[in-house]
């Protein structure tokens, strides 16, 4: 097992997560948005993809967290 891909996996899962969260609340806060011009069914759509990229960068902060759980591990039973 790799835990530096999997640390590397789990990192670029939490940009990607900041980045879907950041381009759903642009499109949140549009000036389209705040006029009123943009259907309820589009901002459903941009909540739901908000709510995803929250998930997406909690679980892969777990995936995180667990890999740093591994190493920690790996280093105790070799010390």
């Amino acid at each position: 097992m790799n835990v530096g891909s999997i640390t590397q996996n789990a990192t670029l899962g939490i940009n990607n997560g900041l980045n879907q969260a950041n381009s759903a609340s642009q499109k949140l806060a549009s000036s389209e948005q705040l006029s009123g011009e943009k259907s309820d069914q589009e901002t459903t759509k941009e909540l739901i993809a908000l709510q995803q990229a929250e998930q997406q960068v909690q679980i892969s902060a777990r995936v995180a967290q667990t890999a740093g759980d591994v190493i920690g591990s790996i280093i105790d039973i070799r010390a």
